[in-house]
């Protein structure tokens, strides 16, 4: 038997999985216009882009899936939420090391990391992750009624 409560857990997990879904879209659709706009920087905006399309992949559906209480929706999203962390954090520790380029100020630069991405990127995907992992979130998965 589920509860409200499972049910708002897992709602707001996909809820912040599309959004953060959509986020990466949008950068993945802004690498794709750096590669055609500046081909100079392409191998970062490819990296960029690569990352993006995997995050877009993993929680838009996840998020679509969790909503619709497909367990493999909660694989997604945990997924998906785990791989923004590891991106994240590995972007900034490359961008700390001077292994990364990070130059905000002329056209075609590409930040790669940084303190701001702290505190956009890692809020969300935490709770999201934490949301994914958690015991109502599975039981709500799993309540599932499948039609016969």
């Amino acid at each position: 038997m589920t509860t409200s409560t499972e049910g708002r857990m897992a709602l707001a997990a996909a809820v912040l999985a599309l959004l953060g879904g959509l986020l990466y879209l949008a950068g993945l659709v802004l690498d794709v216009v750096t590669l055609v706009r500046f081909p100079a920087d392409a191998g970062r905006a490819l990296v960029h882009a690569v990352v993006n399309a995997v995050l877009t992949s993993a929680l838009l559906p996840g998020g679509v899936l969790l909503l619709r209480r497909h367990p493999i929706g909660r694989i997604g999203c945990i997924a998906g939420s785990s791989t923004a962390l590891l991106a994240t954090l590995t972007s900034l520790v490359l961008s700390a090391t001077g292994l990364a380029f990070v130059d905000l100020g002329g056209p075609g630069d590409l930040a790669a990391g940084g303190l701001a991405a702290l505190g956009v990127v890692l809020p969300p995907a935490v709770v999201t992750l934490v949301l994914a992992v958690s015991g109502p979130v599975a039981r709500w998965c799993e309540a599932e009624i499948h039609p016969t």
